[in-house]
């Protein structure tokens, strides 16, 4: 019977012979960046579209083998960002324009609101030609709330390379931050969450070939 060791080494070696190694996967996240420039100007420049989930961040769009192809079972997140409407969470935003009533509070990465559908994703099923899209909706929050992981005194022992976890704290000023149509069970249409999809892409963007084997196989072993 094999061991332990020389099954991890021959899941290993199987996931790179399907194609999943870091190379493969930067060429997903510069095709999902092609496709996101496409989508923007074909519809009329609008800045706020972005292409999300697992087909932007280059592991896991599918489980079999990295060749560019969305699985059957999965598909493309289309993310379009609305302007006009903006949220200021309540201990976190520094808006010097915003007003007392404009605050609402966040809790365990939701913010409490209602009035909204609790299933407005617009899907759209695949064929052999083109894979399936998933069209959410969103709307912008001034701010992100306090990230774990990026707190002061969590940095100082995480096992996140210093690097990365530079890019991370960059990217909570540069991405706009947002809150997707999702909720609590028995909760939904009356809590929005705040999405961290931007800083999720970039942490899963700068896996090894190892870190991102072992993030395919741990999806895989969930869904």
């Amino acid at each position: 019977m094999p061991s332990e060791l020389e099954l991890s080494l021959l899941l290993q070696s199987t996931l790179t012979k399907a194609g999943f190694v870091k190379a493969r996967a930067a060429l997903q996240a510069a095709v999902a960046d092609a496709l996101q420039g496409i989508l923007r100007s074909r519809r009329d420049s609008f800045p706020g579209i972005y292409i999300v989930g697992s087909y932007s961040e280059g592991w896991g769009n599918s489980l079999t083998k990295a060749d560019g192809r969305t699985d059957a079972e999965s598909d493309i997140d289309v993310m379009k960002l609305f302007q006009g409407r903006l949220y200021h969470i309540r201990g976190s935003c520094q808006c010097c324009d915003r007003k007392e009533k404009e605050l609402v509070d966040c809790k365990d990465g939701h913010i409490r609101i209602g009035g909204f559908a609790t299933n407005p994703a617009k899907a759209s099923s695949g064929t052999p030609l083109r894979p399936a899209v998933d069209e959410v909706d969103a709307c912008r929050v001034c701010c992100y709330p306090p990230i774990a992981p990026l707190l002061p005194h969590r940095i100082s022992s995480s096992n996140i390379s210093p690097s990365v976890l530079n890019t991370l704290q960059g990217e909570l000023s540069k991405s706009p931050c947002h809150v997707v149509h999702a909720a609590p069970p028995r909760q939904a249409g009356k809590q929005l969450r705040v999405s961290t999809t931007f800083l999720e892409k970039l942490l899963l963007r700068g896996l090894s070939t190892l870190q991102g084997q072992l993030f395919v196989t741990l999806k895989y072993l969930v869904k």
